[in-house]
């Protein structure tokens, strides 16, 4: 089975969630969630405690998910 990755815009914005919200439910700073939106952070070198606290705050069960 293959899981439909979403980038985290995709999922922020399906989530109807602005990235202050975001941010607040997260505890991931605004300015690194804009980051990784546009591509000036390189997702790939997220700590795993950030993923999961995103994850987390737009309901993501499945980290494959979260395709950034």
């Amino acid at each position: 089975m293959r899981t439909q990755q979403m980038t985290l815009k995709e999922l922020r914005e399906g989530a109807n969630m602005s990235q202050t919200r975001l941010a607040e439910l997260s505890g991931v700073p605004q300015q690194v969630i804009s980051a990784y939106e546009r591509g000036a952070k390189d997702w790939r070198n997220m700590p795993l405690e950030r993923a999961i606290a995103l994850a987390d705050a737009l309901g993501v069960t499945d980290l494959r998910q979260l395709g950034l």
